[in-house]
């Protein structure tokens, strides 16, 4: 693994991690579903686009981010549009809509790779 390569990966993993707490926040300060449900969408699709190798790490690191923040909300008794649940069918469903984002990116990069290929290609 080259060095660029290792940095690109620690920086899409630190990317997700705060894209995955900031949708946590987010869905801790809101009361429609489809707001979580658009950012955890369109935060899998980003980082499956930037990093397709093993894109299933950015569902999960994306999904972790609900439970993660509704703790630290129960924790420190903070003040939310509803009351704070740790739930695993939420953090279940908030998990297959980073995969579906994820996957999309990826599908989009392969299909744009097949297209038009880089200066790489044979």
């Amino acid at each position: 693994m080259t060095p660029r390569r290792s940095f690109l990966d620690v920086a899409c993993v630190a990317l997700a991690v705060v894209l995955g707490l900031g949708i946590g926040w987010l869905d801790l300060h809101t009361t429609e579903v489809t707001v979580t449900i658009v950012a955890l969408l369109a935060a899998g699709f980003l980082l499956g686009l930037l990093r397709p190798k093993a894109a299933w790490r950015w569902g999960a690191l994306l999904a972790l981010g609900l439970p993660v923040m509704a703790g630290v909300a129960i924790g420190a008794g903070m003040q939310t549009a509803e009351p704070p649940k740790l739930d695993v069918r939420i953090t279940l469903v908030a998990l297959a809509f980073a995969l579906a984002g994820a996957y999309a990116g990826v599908l989009l990069r392969h299909t744009l790779a097949a297209v038009a290929p880089g200066p790489d290609a044979p």
